[in-house]
């Protein structure tokens, strides 16, 4: 049911290969190579990345990009909060056009599916990358 844009996927599969080893510096063309996707587009998330303050770029031969902050401080919330724009809370998502909204006031619909984002987002602020890399299931 949520949708995320590429970048979005692709910063949070980055940031998935660089929490498994923090001390790890993974340039653009070895993320990519993993997923079978991009390095133009995996290399821009990275330097958006860097600019949020989530990793550090080392410079050489051997360089790349390494994690900046622990694993379990970083949240999918925070990461696709990067990438995606926010939403409009309280506004009608089946229709384009208001005045062919819901007449209801509150409507029913609306509210459900505002409540289905409130829950889609207080779960994602709960699941660090050192959750994912856990043992445990997350559900």
């Amino acid at each position: 049911m949520i949708k995320i844009n590429k970048s979005t996927k692709y910063a949070l599969y980055s940031m998935f290969e660089l929490c498994k080893d923090p001390q790890a510096i993974l340039s653009a063309t070895q993320i990519a190579a993993i997923y079978g996707i991009s390095e133009h587009h995996v290399a821009k998330v990275l330097q958006q990345l860097k600019r949020s303050g989530f990793i550090n770029s080392i410079r050489g031969i051997k360089g790349g990009f390494q994690l900046a902050k622990p694993a379990k401080s970083i949240t999918m919330v925070e990461i696709i909060a990067v990438f995606e724009m926010p939403q409009n809370g309280g506004t009608c998502i089946l229709v384009d056009d208001q005045q062919n909204c819901c007449k209801e006031k509150p409507c029913p619909i609306g509210e459900l599916f505002n409540e289905i984002d409130e829950y889609v987002y207080f779960t994602l602020k709960s699941v660090s990358f050192a959750t994912l890399l856990s043992e445990k299931k997350i559900i």
